[in-house]
């Protein structure tokens, strides 16, 4: 949450220090990264399981954490909550409670899901945001494949269609999730490769690695990735 005790005269001076530092290329910051970050938590509404087979809508699930670096893409999988439900209503929020009464709707969009037992379909959210205020939702049927997206913007009208399309291809890049990206499909097929040459603890050890990484991939954190992968690679 934002802080409270800092003098903001003195927080706006500083500001303008590092950014003139930076600007003159000061030695004295050359360690210095700025970075712009999402200035809230974006999510979608869910329901919670309160009771057996009792579910009770207006939950707050986060998708892009607020602080988060961008561009970012992020990505959750959602399923049906009821036997042969045929349609998925997605809507869009702003904001920190984990009830969605409080936070603040962008938007939503409505997809077609095949009939079948409530959780067995089930479909991929991605929120994609973009130094613009631009945010794509894309949502998946993993079933069909069918697919849905909708754009919204944080100023709409300051940027044309051909900037929109152009700056969607130019995100497409960080749209793959990590567990995908070649580096570590390579880490994961030494290790399955190890395993499977190795006996005993040995075997074990190598186990709890590859499911400690892959845990890690399902997070989605850049950082947390790299490091863990550093790590194995030292390891195994």
């Amino acid at each position: 949450m934002p802080y409270c005790n800092i003098n903001p005269d003195e927080a706006v001076a500083l500001g303008a220090a590092v950014q003139a530092a930076l600007k003159e290329r000061n030695s004295a910051l050359k360690e210095v990264v700025l970075t712009d970050v999402c200035p809230y938590t974006l999510g979608v509404e869910v329901s919670e399981e309160i009771s057996r087979n009792q579910f009770e809508p207006g939950y707050f699930l986060p998708i892009i954490e607020r602080n988060s670096p961008i561009p970012i893409s992020r990505v959750k999988t959602l399923c049906t909550i009821a036997d042969n439900q045929t349609r998925l209503l997605v809507n869009i929020y702003q904001g920190e409670s984990r009830h969605v009464s409080n936070n603040i709707k962008l938007g939503n969009l409505e997809i077609a899901v095949p009939k079948g037992p409530a959780g067995i379909e089930t479909v991929d959210i991605r929120y994609t945001y973009d130094i613009n205020g631009l945010l794509e939702v894309e949502v998946t049927i993993n079933s069909t494949g069918e697919k849905k997206s909708l754009i919204i913007e944080n100023s709409p009208g300051s940027m044309t269609d051909e900037e929109i399309k152009e700056r969607l291809k130019a995100l497409s890049s960080i749209k793959i999730h990590p567990r995908d990206k070649t580096e570590n499909r390579l880490l994961i097929a030494k290790g399955e490769r190890l395993y499977e040459e190795s006996l005993g603890d040995k075997r074990q050890y190598i186990s709890e690695i590859l499911k400690k990484f892959e845990a890690i991939l399902n997070t989605q954190d850049n950082k947390q990735i790299q490091e863990a992968r550093e790590q194995i690679m030292i390891m195994l």
